[in-house]
């Protein structure tokens, strides 16, 4: 995961992070238990934690957990809000998660870091989610499967001619938002919006 050591552990509020568990929240016992939280938001959450307290541009983000692919901002926003739904919850003083206006994201809540105890049983062994897959260096060649997917607005031509342009716009944004974060939780990667169509690869850039 971008910017972290692999024998470190981050501790907030009722987390704990490391690259090797993943995310882990505590449950009414108080025990830690793996959070359902998708491969690419806990790489986007290894960068802002790394640099706690700092502003880390939208642009250093996409780099870091899309490296040498182009990247649309609402791949980076969707991710963000699955962060917040996760470590926000319950949480009254605001998000952990702030967003600086033109500028980028910062991690506000207070980070304890810590090395890992060799002997330390790690909750990867416990919680057990898998270690995300990693992209295959870009000067590599390789041979993979691909899933591509063009999805089409039905009865957009219809709508057009029904509603004020600018109603109309407003109804194919809600569908892109929509589209992308089904697309996302499914580890996707959505490529181009096409007007009312989205162009979405499975597969890559990241294997499956």
């Amino acid at each position: 995961m971008p910017g972290l050591a692999p024998s470190e552990i981050f501790l907030f509020e009722d987390f704990r992070f490391d690259r090797r568990g993943g995310l882990n929240g505590r449950d009414d016992t108080g025990a830690f238990v793996s959070a359902a939280v998708g491969s690419r938001a806990l790489d986007i959450l290894g960068v802002l934690i790394a640099r706690a307290g700092e502003v880390v541009s939208k642009d250093e983000i996409i780099a870091a957990v899309w490296p040498a692919t182009v990247v649309e901002d609402s791949n980076l926003t969707v991710q963000i809000s699955a962060l917040r739904r996760v470590l926000d919850r319950g949480r009254s003083n605001g998000s952990c998660i702030q967003t600086v206006a033109g500028r980028g994201y910062r991690f506000i809540a207070p980070v304890t870091r810590r090395e890992v105890d060799r002997a330390e049983p790690t909750l990867a062994l416990a919680a057990a989610r898998p270690p995300a897959p990693q992209p295959a260096p870009i000067s590599s060649a390789e041979r993979r499967q691909l899933t591509v997917m063009i999805c089409d607005l039905v009865g957009s031509t219809a709508l057009a001619a029904r509603l004020d342009p600018e109603d109309l716009r407003e109804v194919i944004a809600t569908y892109h938002r929509a589209v992308t974060e089904i697309v996302t939780r499914f580890d996707g990667f959505v490529s181009r919006y096409m007007g009312d169509g989205v162009l979405v690869y499975f597969g890559y850039p990241r294997a499956h």
